[in-house]
């Protein structure tokens, strides 16, 4: 990572795009699964789009959407309603989100909410990024799943996300349980990525608000391939150099999302950008946790970092490492074993959070 990386005037990094179709770096070959470097020959060595996002014009990568291939499809859902939240930061402002309500009987208290935060590095993604998933988690655990449009950058860069992912929670425990016959005891929140970081943030924000102490606590967190140092480079994290060349998030890219999402490098450290940096106190004080991390990920170091602190807090965590696998491995569960085996893993953590 010698080269200095600077901004263009298009939002991107210079660089350009290699030739098609796209290889896998030769330092990856043997660490990916067979079935991944197969569905990356086949599909995605053709998608400048996905592999060379941070090199091409971001307005015209945003127009195209952020749905990464080999996701398996939506399970159907009693009802899917799109709503918009009021902003406390923001007055004036809405923020939007989408409901999913799965089939089946509510529960006799109401039915338990998990809040959802979608990926996307702080500047793709939107309310359809990642539906599919969310439908899989309001259909296994019998949950009304809410995901959330928070704000992008670089238009709207830190915090502007984390206080619209704030905002959606406090709405929930306020108005969740008139609006959309929810338990206010059984809300869960989680993220993929970005969203893991911002989910990493609401819960360390929940437990230190004197505005949230008169809530319910929150049930329960899932982390998804999260973001939780934005100090990380090669040079300071271990998988940040093993995987540096990985695809669809090697650490040039990622370097990029956080140039956009963090244009000040003194916000780096700050715990509500890096979760890792947040005091033993008030992480002694978080919700249980499950984080789901792959091996073949940038962030793997800083999520087995973040479980280990969270462990020496004796907040009940529980992480797992997917292997053989890249970051985007939570929406590749209809070509990856280990995609359809985090689905089950996170839902069946959250069942059992929700039952307890």
């Amino acid at each position: 990572m010698a080269q200095n990386y600077t901004l263009q005037s298009d939002n991107s990094y210079p660089g350009g795009v290699p030739e098609r179709p796209f290889k896998v770096d030769e330092s990856m070959l043997g660490k990916l699964d067979p079935k991944y470097v197969d569905f990356f020959n086949s599909v995605l060595s053709k998608e400048p789009s996905i592999l060379y996002t941070h090199r091409l014009p971001l307005e015209t990568t945003k127009k195209g959407g952020n749905v990464i291939p080999g996701q398996s499809k939506p399970r159907e859902m009693e009802k899917v309603v799109d709503i918009k939240l009021p902003s406390k930061h923001k007055p004036g402002m809405s923020i939007p989100a989408r409901v999913f309500i799965p089939k089946g009987n509510k529960p006799e208290g109401g039915w338990p909410l998990f809040i959802w935060f979608h990926g996307g590095g702080w500047v793709l993604g939107n309310i359809s990024t990642e539906n599919s998933y969310c439908t899989k988690v309001a259909d296994y655990s019998s949950a009304i799943v809410m995901t959330v449009d928070y704000r992008l950058a670089p238009e709207n860069p830190f915090p502007s996300a984390v206080e619209d992912a704030f905002d959606a929670t406090i709405w929930a425990f306020e108005h969740a349980p008139s609006e959309l016959d929810v338990d206010r005891t059984n809300i869960a929140l989680g993220g993929s990525s970005a969203g893991g970081n911002l989910t990493a943030v609401v819960t360390n924000k929940f437990v230190a608000s004197d505005s949230c102490k008169d809530f319910p606590p929150i049930k329960h967190q899932i982390l998804v391939v999260p973001v939780i140092d934005n100090t990380a480079t090669p040079e300071t994290h271990l998988s940040w150099r093993e995987n540096e060349f990985t695809p669809q998030l090697p650490a040039e890219k990622m370097l990029w999302y956080k140039s956009l999402y963090l244009p000040d490098p003194k916000d780096h450290k700050d715990p509500e950008a890096s979760p890792i940096f947040y005091s033993d106190e008030n992480i002694s004080k978080l919700p249980s946790c499950f984080i789901a991390a792959a091996e073949c990920d940038v962030l793997r170091t800083e999520a087995e970092m973040y479980a280990e602190k969270l462990i020496q807090n004796k907040v009940e965590t529980t992480i797992k490492i997917y292997k053989k696998v890249p970051h985007p491995v939570m929406v590749m569960d209809d070509i990856l074993q280990q995609g359809e085996d985090l689905i089950n893993d996170t839902t069946s953590s959250l069942k059992t959070a929700f039952s307890k």
